[in-house]
């Protein structure tokens, strides 16, 4: 990104909270498949960036941000050699690998990950080799979130359930319009939640996400591979970490880096492990969804309206879906699971409260 359009992305930052979550597809938008977790050789990945490049490329992705801990690969080569207009595109990103001290913990230590998306500059997290003593997560976040945003990206909450590290009063102050995964691909960081040894419930990564937005915080829902392996091993670790398996579907006027950070910014995506959207519409009044399959795909599909706390307010079996927004949900987003298991997932549309 040049210093120009750095800048007028930090002025769309700063009046984030005015934007729309979502709004209907102009004839000029389009979709765009892309991963905005992946990690090379550059940190703890096992192949080189230029293999991540071929294979979100040769597999019908449109855009993929290198995320490597505490560096940013440029992308500038990477297109130049496998880059195409308007057909794929590497964007500028890097992982803030941020630690934090906490004696009560298993692990003696918490991961406040965070993702900078277009970040003109690396980030480097707080403490030594990313351990920070005598600081909270909240403190953590707004600190790591604000470098991001000031190196001209957008900030991405990773894996808040990996090593059982993220509480929801660790988030409670994040500024709208960050993303937050709730469907990391990754097969080791818990986004399902569970009950501790205690007997105390750990919400899932999406009953996080719901929690937030009761609270009056507008956070936009990723899904995402976290790739760490392209090559073939047995037996080993990376096993859980291939790509492919989750991603987001970016609606842009085109392909191009400020145009993705834009979308992703204002909350114009969806999060899927493999249900795909051929139309998807939402206002104050209004969401519509429609399933992307050919007529002999024999899936069967089911869409649940979900609004404040998490409750379902309608459920929907079909290709086609459709909820009238009565003005007392708070904010209503459509979960779409399909019947072999996969999901997607819409941002919220944020419900005025009579009288505003």
């Amino acid at each position: 990104m040049t210093k120009h359009n750095l800048a007028t992305l930090a002025t769309l930052i700063l009046s984030a909270a005015t934007l729309p979550a979502q709004t209907q597809s102009t004839p000029t938008q389009h979709w765009y498949r892309g991963n905005t977790h992946t990690h090379s050789l550059n940190s703890d990945g096992d192949s080189p960036p230029d293999s991540l490049a071929r294979w979100y490329r040769d597999h019908g992705y449109a855009f993929l941000f290198i995320t490597d801990h505490e560096k940013i690969t440029d992308p500038a080569p990477l297109n130049g050699l496998y880059g195409k207009p308007g057909s794929f595109l590497l964007i500028a990103g890097q992982e803030v690998t941020q630690r934090v001290v906490d004696s009560a913990h298993a692990d003696k230590k918490r991961q406040a990950h965070v993702n900078g998306l277009g970040v003109g500059s690396v980030v480097m997290p707080l403490g030594t080799s990313g351990l920070a003593n005598g600081i909270t997560m909240r403190e953590g976040y707004a600190r790591n979130i604000a470098a991001i945003r000031a190196a001209g990206g957008i900030a991405q909450v990773n894996h808040p359930n990996f090593r059982w590290s993220v509480r929801l009063s660790d988030l409670v102050d994040l500024p709208d319009s960050t993303l937050l995964e709730i469907a990391n691909a990754h097969t080791g960081v818990n986004n399902r939640g569970a009950k501790d040894a205690d007997g105390r419930d750990v919400p899932s990564t999406e009953a996080l996400w719901d929690s937030l937005l009761s609270r009056g915080k507008l956070l936009f829902a990723v899904g995402d591979d976290d790739e760490h392996s392209l090559l073939p091993k047995d037996n080993d670790e990376y096993e859980l970490t291939r790509p492919g398996r989750s991603w987001v579907m970016v609606r842009a006027d085109a392909l191009t880096a400020d145009a993705i950070v834009r979308a992703l910014h204002r909350g114009d995506f969806y999060a899927s492990t493999g249900v795909t959207l051929r139309e998807q519409a939402a206002d104050t009044h209004m969401i519509r969804v429609v399933m992307d399959a050919p007529t002999n795909d024999d899936r069967r599909f089911t869409t649940e309206f979900v609004g404040k706390g998490g409750r379902v307010l309608a459920t929907v079996a079909g290709r086609e879906a459709e909820y009238h927004i009565r003005g007392d949900e708070g904010y209503v987003r459509a979960r779409i699971t399909d019947s072999n298991g996969y999901h997607a997932w819409t941002q919220p549309v944020v419900v005025p409260r009579a009288g505003r």
